[in-house]
């Protein structure tokens, strides 16, 4: 096992439609309770499934947000209790980010199946992997990152996205902040610039010719730093 050895794409039969390659969105740093169900209401429009990457922590305080997640389809995921860069924790500390994660998450909404863990900020380590085995985790980085998290403008996010999908993406978008940074973001919709992206980015991958799915339950991908 390498650091690398986490999915980045993922390979597998198309769910939709036999000559539609499948990307995949989904969203870190939340439950937010402002834009988590802003993102939820466009993704119920456009009748689109995608994961959510929740912290243990905000979990606790929306478990109606959880539940509307699964009621509707999507997935939720493992992002761990509070948000460290876990090249920095202990083995206990992993330990406990992660399984602390899953028992809470299971505890506010025990109809949520875990099956995928992604680090925060993306850093892997080799025993931040061995944590996700022991724990039952699948280990899932991104392919797309339009750096939706750092406000660019909503043209700057659907562009990023576009230019940079392809069969198999992994598509990183954010509902939230760490709790480190919730304080600066306090007040107004925080991922406004995403939830705009959205809109326009649903259509426009189905018209390129994407089918939009759930991350499947059993995989293949390509443990690899994308382009």
């Amino acid at each position: 096992m390498t650091p690398l050895d986490c999915l980045y794409e993922i390979s597998r039969p198309c769910a939709d439609r036999a000559d539609a390659p499948t990307v995949y969105l989904t969203f870190d740093d939340g439950p937010h309770p402002i834009c988590t169900p802003q993102i939820l209401d466009v993704l119920s429009e456009y009748q689109a499934p995608a994961a959510f990457f929740v912290i243990g922590v905000y979990a606790k305080a929306q478990k109606q947000i959880l539940q509307r997640m699964i009621a509707e389809g999507h997935q939720i995921a493992n992002h761990t209790m509070t948000h460290p860069d876990l090249s920095q924790c202990s083995v206990s500390e992993l330990e406990d980010e992660i399984f602390t994660t899953g028992s809470t998450i299971s505890a506010v909404c025990p109809q949520a199946c875990l099956r995928y863990m992604r680090a925060p900020y993306g850093i892997w380590t080799q025993e931040v992997l061995k944590t996700c085995q022991r724990a039952g985790l699948v280990s899932i980085h991104w392919s797309v990152d339009p750096r939706d998290w750092d406000c660019p403008g909503v043209d700057a996010i659907v562009t990023a996205v576009l230019e940079g999908v392809r069969p198999g993406a992994v598509i990183l978008l954010h509902d939230g902040c760490p709790p480190n940074e919730l304080k600066a973001a306090s007040g107004a919709c925080i991922r406004s610039q995403t939830i705009a992206a959205l809109a326009h980015l649903i259509p426009a991958l189905r018209t390129r010719g994407y089918s939009i799915s759930p991350l499947p339950q059993t995989t293949k991908g390509h443990p690899h730093v994308p382009a």
